[in-house]
């Protein structure tokens, strides 16, 4: 991917891994993109708050080990949150028994996330996934913030 398309896109990175967090920030900077981070849901929102990314790449667990899709799950129902794109990552491969409880908090729902990734994340295929998800939502993007009439 050129800079020249991702110097106007702004990537939220959530996890509570700091040097994950730093590495991806990095990676994604070298790419061109404008990164913010913030290391729990809470932090999160204030960032969305501050300036609507475009895309959020988003831990699982945090805080708590539902964190990250109590709060993926928020954001697609709230209005003027709904269409940013998510990419999750977990190290869910490792500990069967918090993936059962987090894929349990997500009974009758949809799925919060537009793809999901495994840790330990590969920062060039990361890279590939949000390129795609940023395509595809290009032309579907609703003005920030959203005017009520």
């Amino acid at each position: 991917m050129g800079t020249d398309n991702a110097a106007a896109k702004k990537i939220l990175l959530v996890d509570d891994d700091r040097d994950l967090v730093a590495s991806m920030e990095a990676f994604l900077k070298a790419r061109g993109y404008e990164v913010a981070t913030a290391y729990n849901g809470k932090e999160a929102y204030a960032r969305i708050l501050e300036s609507r990314p475009d895309l959020i790449v988003l831990d699982v667990m945090m805080d708590y080990d539902e964190e990250g899709m109590v709060f993926a799950s928020a954001l697609k129902t709230d209005g003027p949150t709904h269409d940013i794109p998510i990419v999750m990552l977990s190290g869910f491969n490792v500990q069967e028994d918090v993936r059962e409880k987090v894929l349990a908090s997500l009974m009758g729902q949809d799925w919060p996330a537009e793809t999901f990734m495994q840790k330990p994340v590969r920062l060039a295929e990361l890279a590939q996934r949000i390129e795609v998800l940023l395509e595809q939502t290009e032309t579907h993007r609703r003005p920030w913030p959203v005017e009520e009439a």
